[in-house]
């Protein structure tokens, strides 16, 4: 404990001393020798009530104090436990009062009148009826519990720590007078007085670094305990018995468990603030413009209302103007209470940026329920989003919120652009019934959706293989474009699942599930396919350019009219979510959350936590992580994409470059020919894993898929995909049905867009060298070849285009799509449609052999990926030429100029074929 003996000051009239208000004053009656080992009990502090209630003083907590309980009375008033160290400041009243106080115009007050007292722990004092240990038998407390008559009763011990302060002595050094009267037994007595006190009797400075450590550090008992005794290394059994015996500055492992016990269950009852955290909000947070709201509860608030929780948001500037700038139409809000051990609800709210990284736009922190929180985040996102005005400085301000429970930041500009988008939420009526009050709409997240129809497979015990293709047609009917095509889609939906092989029990779950949770009033519109969003969102920006096409030159955003791809899944948010669980080690306390998304940490000495920055900062924040990533993410260029959707624009290519394309009867519609044999293999957008769908369910939604392509007026052709390169549907195709196009499109679209842009050159032979040496690039720029595909590894290092292109086409036939996976380990997560937590119990016995490898079965669609060659085509030079390119390297694009050219299907190619093939580029 800190010396505060040059504080104190011994008055010459009485025994009393005079010390200043705080630490000093407890210091000195912990130090006393009459009060060593003593517990002291306290009456109510005196003068000081009525004081407060005329506005002449009000009361300060000393710095790092968190050991007192709030509550609210009836009439509103708020009051808390009173402290030997309490702070007694004037109000301007009181100064006045003061002034004429010392002029002699009015009578001095007392401000502070306390008397503390011993317990009489140990039954060693003597009582004020005069016996030692317990009282006379006339005594009128003898037969008494504990010889009182109340907790407060003050027979057992005669001791009495007097503490007084007037106004006069306030601006004065030595504010307050302590006084020690009494004794514990008479001076002349022949016993010894030995007290024995068995519950926690730590001083109150001790007990503030114990709350701040499990507060702040979530320490347990014996971390504590380590850490209290790390200042008496080196002292022996005895001397440490001692220090526990008489030291009020450390107790017992019983007792040290004891306290902590009680201050959870106080934080866990909302009886006492996060004060740590305050301190790091006001102190560093808050002077950097991090914090968008700040809100300590209001206890006497009703339980549905936010005034009773605490409510934090915080941003950073760079992320605002991420919102503004890629946030306009869609953004995603998803809540997590996992990510700190005190369980408070974390809401990570994200954009996405126009290469498709997810970037974070704020975090909410609450004690409170999932919908208490989002309201307020997102208003005060609002409020806190910078205008498109390059001439405007982005000033803001903090504002006193109107219950003077916190403050709120606020930017004036955000008024000359409201930010109004679309969120992505989970499907939580109440939380989508707050979020509509402030925000253009809600749209349901696919994630979530899909996670809970996976669960309720599961509890309906549908079979295993059947899951992915009840999970399609969930799909179809949210691919849908208008509510009437989803309630058609749903019939034949219906129709599908009776024909499947299950029970009727189960067939009536699926249909109850389809009408209660996906065809109804509530949730149709927020569940079929956004893309009916972008249209009239590109419509009303459109409407917005030429309404204020008159200030354009004052916006360095003009660029309005661009179609956002909708946004309908919460993996963004997951993503984000999980780079901060691999960056926090394991779960925190909400600071320590704080603390490692700002990177900047409290300063702690031993126990004790002040405003102070600590120079032995983390090595790299989460703040500098996103921002870093985000300045990156936002270069238009090909490595800056994410790996699923770079996977599918290489496929793409190479479609592009090994199957025919055709234009459809349509515009912006083309015909891409299958290159596989089997089309009932589906990529896991979960773990990136291989699935086979079952065929005779397939088969089973054939008649559904047929109507969902039909309403479209368009004729497919076997064997074809039809892709409409504008909207980026593609019809047939799983990963599109899957994925649909809010998050990228499919690998047909990649390969039509490719063929689209060659046509309207007029010019396939730049075209196919240019996706030639991208393709190229992109297999020598992937990092997993050297262990899944050394031969192909070696081909990239040392040989020319010809060899690479070579051995990819040989390596396709062999692995087919997935020669192309990416996945790194971050992207992955548990399948919910077909992995599972069942784990069989290892009958290896500890420290016995192990179990010999067991093969696993190819399958055999892997191995022979069939692909399809075109005949040679007829005249035209431009056609001549294309068809030359695909007679000497396998290009394979069908012949232009002519529309009623067929696509032919051709056996697959033997190896000498394979091997026969070359390249019209001779050099790299």
């Amino acid at each position: 404990m800190e010396s505060y003996d040059n504080l104190i000051k011994y008055n010459d009239d009485d025994s009393s001393v005079s010390v200043p208000f705080g630490r000093a004053a407890e210091w000195y009656i912990s130090k006393h020798p009459l009060l060593k080992n003593i517990r002291l009990k306290a009456r109510s502090r005196l003068r000081t009530p009525q004081l407060l209630k005329e506005g002449i003083i009000t009361i300060k907590r000393v710095e790092g104090a968190v050991d007192f309980v709030e509550w609210t009375t009836s009439s509103g008033n708020v009051k808390s436990t009173n402290r030997i160290d309490d702070i007694i400041e004037l109000t301007p009243k009181g100064i006045e009062l003061v002034e004429k106080i010392n002029s002699g115009k009015c009578k001095d007050k007392l401000c502070w009148s306390w008397v503390m007292y011993c317990a009489g722990d140990g039954n060693t004092c003597q009582h004020l009826c005069g016996g030692i240990g317990k009282c006379n038998p006339e005594c009128s407390n003898a037969n008494l519990p504990n010889n009182l008559k109340n907790s407060n009763d003050r027979h057992r011990c005669r001791l009495r720590v007097v503490s007084e302060s007037r106004l006069s002595w306030i601006n004065t050094t030595y504010q307050l007078r302590i006084k020690i009267d009494g004794w514990h037994i008479p001076p002349n007595a022949l016993v010894t007085h030995t007290p024995q006190v068995t519950r926690v009797n730590l001083t109150r400075s001790a007990r503030d670094r114990i709350i701040i450590s499990r507060r702040a550090d979530r320490w347990t008992a014996d971390d504590v305990k380590t850490k209290i005794l790390v200042s008496k290394q080196g002292a022996t059994e005895a001397d440490l018995n001692q220090e526990v015996v008489k030291n009020r500055d450390i107790c017992n492992a019983k007792q040290l468990k004891r306290l902590i016990v009680r201050d959870d269950r106080r934080v866990r009852d909302n009886a006492g603030p996060w004060t740590v955290l305050q301190h790091y909000i006001q102190d560093i947070l808050k002077p950097r413009g991090h914090v968008l709201y700040y809100q300590n509860p209001d206890l006497s608030a009703d339980e549905n209302s936010p005034d009773r929780y605490y409510q934090l948001i915080v941003s950073d500037d760079l992320w605002l103007i991420n919102g503004r700038d890629f946030g306009e139409h869609y953004f995603c809000i998803d809540g997590n209470n996992e990510l700190n051990m005190d369980r408070a609800t974390v809401l990570t709210i994200v954009v996405e940026a126009p290469t498709g990284h997810p970037t974070p736009l704020a975090f909410a922190l609450s004690n409170g329920d999932d919908k208490i929180p989002v309201k307020i985040a997102i208003s005060a996102i609002k409020a806190n989003i910078p205008c498109n005005r390059l001439s405007c400085t982005h000033p803001w301000r903090y504002e006193d919120l109107p219950n003077d429970k916190g403050f709120q930041k606020v930017r004036d500009c955000s008024s000359l652009n409201p930010w109004n988008p679309i969120a992505m939420v989970d499907q939580h009526i109440p939380i989508i019934q707050e979020v509509n009050s402030v925000v253009r709409g809600t749209v349901l997240s696919w994630t979530y959706i899909m996670l809970k129809l996976a669960e309720k497979l599961k509890v309906w015990d549908i079979p295993k293989s059947l899951r992915y293709p009840i999970a399609f047609g969930f799909k179809i009917i949210g691919r849908s474009r208008s509510v009437e095509e989803a309630k058609d889609m749903a019939e034949y939906f219906k129709n599908s699942i009776d024909l499947l092989t299950i029970n009727s029990e189960q067939k009536s779950s699926i249909k109850e599930e389809l009408e209660t949770n996906w065809i109804n009033d509530t949730w149709l519109n927020k569940i079929i396919d956004a893309g009916r969003m972008s249209d009239q969102l590109n419509n009303s920006d459109q409407s917005d350019q030429s309404n204020h096409s008159d200030h354009s030159d004052h916006s360095d955003h003009s660029d309005h009219s661009r179609i956002e791809k909708p946004m309908m899944t919460n993996s963004l948010t997951e993503i984000i979510v999980r780079k901060i669980e691999d960056k926090l080690e394991g779960k925190m306390t909400p600071l320590a959350f704080l603390e490692r998304l700002f990177g900047v940490k409290l300063h702690r000495d031993s126990l004790h936590a002040d405003s102070s920055i600590d120079n032995n900062s983390f090595d790299q924040s989460l703040l500098e992580y996103f921002n870093t990533q985000s300045l990156s993410q936002q270069e238009q260029s090909e490595q800056s994409l994410p790996n699923d959707v770079l996977r599918r624009l290489n496929i793409g290519r190479f479609y592009f470059l090994s199957c025919p394309i055709e234009p459809a009867e349509k515009s912006h519609c083309y015909y891409v020919k299958n290159l596989v044999e089997t089309s009932l293999t589906f990529t896991s957008s979960y773990d990136g894993k291989r699935i086979q769908l079952d065929n005779n369910s397939m088969n089973c939604l054939r008649p559904m898929i047929n109507r969902y392509i039909e309403r479209h007026g368009i004729n497919i052709q076997d064997g074809v995909y039809l892709v409409n390169i504008k909207t980026g549907e593609c019809f047939m195709c799983f990963d599109y049905i899957w994925n649909g196009n809010f998050r990228d499109v499919c690998k047909h679209v990649y390969a039509a867009r490719i063929y689209a842009e060659g046509q309207k050159y007029g010019d396939f032979t730049s075209i196919i060298a240019e996706t030639k040496q991208k393709l190229i690039n992109y297999f020598r720029n992937k990092d997993d070849f050297s262990s899944s595909l050394p031969s192909l590894s070696h081909s990239i290092t040392q040989g020319n285009i010809k060899e690479i292109y070579t051995e990819i086409v040989r390596l396709y036939q062999i692995n087919g799509d997935k020669m192309f996976d990416a996945f790194k380990q971050d992207d992955l997560c548990r399948d919910p449609f077909r992995s599972f937590k069942s784990r069989r119990r290892s009958s290896v016995k500890p420290g016995g052999p192990t179990r010999p490898y067991k093969r696993q079965k190819t399958n055999d669609t892997n191995k022979s990926t069939n692909f399809t060659i075109i005949e040679n085509s007829q005249s035209s030079l431009q056609s001549l030429q294309i068809n030359d390119m695909q007679n000497n390297e396998g290009a394979l694009i069908s012949e232009l100029g002519n529309s009623n050219n067929s696509i032919t299907r051709v056996s697959p190619p033997r190896n000498t074929e394979i091997n026969q093939i070359t390249t019209f580029l001779e050099s790299p």
